[in-house]
């Protein structure tokens, strides 16, 4: 397996778990040692925030099987019951908003959120306990050899990786695709993430906020009572200018966008900026081989998904190689049924995020606001939009 994010690492483990089988994982740059999770402190030294994570109940599911928050694992997870969306002038109403609410759906929560950094770190700590996983940690891959029996990773500065099925689970830019020559279909929204986190000056934190401003999205992911992680996707520029503002400048416009919603938010962390992009891989499988996560596509991080796609993607990989037995390792006609249900998820998830992100951020904003509290006022329609975006 080339790759040891958590989309990879949980590949891993849950192909070890399910099928029994040996793995062996190159990772080019591995997790660092996490320091203990006690709160954070109120400024951060200048510290990058960590990447949030927002997990649907599916992908905490998989992760649970995985052994994550199992005896002495106690990674820091934020439960959300309440996600409520608007768009317009102000803070959301019966009429510019949807509101989804976990008693309403019946599920103990709508998904929880974590910081990335001691979630990989813990799944990389279970695959090195695991006597049926082999790491390789800060092995870059080098070039990857497929036939009809075999597959092979080579590894950069030496030594290989030889097995029945190959898994490429390495990024966006995966080596692992490119060196199979699978054509990637990518287009770049001319939008910018930005991302930060912030204090309120009060406690809360039951409730997920999104706001379609600006024509782009402020998603406030609550980290605890009064820490929120921001993510902010706005065109280039503004994205740019916003870059610019000095610390005060940064709180009015996120107080300003956020309409208040979750108190007076104080930045506490520097801003980190990425471009958005959506793309999809050629093919997610073929003789000896598959792909997973981001490796297969990316998506517009509008609902959060995009690492919940990636987890369902070796949940997915898992059941059907267990279900194949020992004898169809690595068989395309076997991974071909993997394939076919993730690729019509993913196209289905990605599609839809790409469709309300174009709704909300061009002249057609004000119906696609009105339409969204229709939907609001649609149980059944509603729980069937909250039901897929927690599998």
């Amino acid at each position: 397996m080339a790759g040891g994010g958590i989309a990879g690492l949980a590949c891993a483990l849950l192909l070890h778990r399910r099928c029994g089988w040996e793995v062996a994982l190159a990772e080019r740059a591995p997790p660092q040692q996490i320091p203990s999770e006690r709160a954070p402190p109120e400024k951060s030294n200048g510290e990058p925030p960590q990447r949030a994570l927002t997990l649907s109940p599916g992908a905490r599911k998989c992760l649970t099987e995985c052994g994550l928050w199992g005896e002495g694992r106690p990674v820091a997870c934020h439960e959300f019951s309440r996600m409520v969306v608007w768009h317009g002038e102000g803070g959301p109403n019966p009429n510019n908003r949807i509101a989804f609410d976990a008693a309403e759906l019946g599920v103990a929560a709508l998904g929880c959120v974590a910081r990335e950094g001691p979630v990989r770190r813990a799944l990389w700590e279970l695959a090195e306990e695991c006597a049926g996983i082999r790491l390789h940690p800060a092995a870059a891959l080098e070039s990857v050899r497929v036939s009809e029996e075999r597959g092979a990773l080579r590894l950069r500065g030496g030594g290989e990786i030889d097995a029945e099925l190959l898994v490429g689970a390495d990024g966006a830019n995966s080596r692992f695709r490119q060196a199979l020559g699978i054509r990637f279909d990518s287009r770049d929204y001319g939008q910018r993430g930005l991302v930060f986190e912030a204090e309120s000056d009060i406690s809360g934190g039951e409730t997920a906020w999104q706001r379609f401003v600006d024509g782009g999205a402020l998603a406030l992911l609550p980290l605890g009572a009064r820490r929120w992680s921001i993510v902010w996707s706005l065109p280039d520029t503004q994205a740019e200018r916003l870059q610019k503002l000095g610390e005060n400048g940064l709180k009015a416009a996120l107080n300003d966008a956020s309409a208040l919603v979750a108190g007076e938010l104080s930045p506490v962390t520097p801003v980190v900026s990425f471009p958005l992009r959506r793309g999809f891989a050629a093919g997610m499988c073929g003789e000896r081989y598959a792909l997973v996560g981001e490796a297969a596509r990316t998506i517009h991080p509008l609902a959060g998904q995009g690492l919940n796609l990636g987890i369902g993607d070796a949940d997915a990989l898992a059941r059907v190689c267990s279900e194949q037995g020992d004898a169809m390792i690595g068989d395309a006609r076997a991974l071909a049924r993997f394939a076919r249900e993730r690729i019509r998820y993913g196209h289905e998830m990605s599609f839809g995020i790409h469709a309300i992100n174009a709704a909300f951020s061009g002249p057609a904003a004000p119906v696609a606001s009105r339409g969204m509290a229709a939907v609001d006022r649609l149980p059944p329609l509603k729980r069937l939009l909250a039901t897929r975006a927690m599998r």
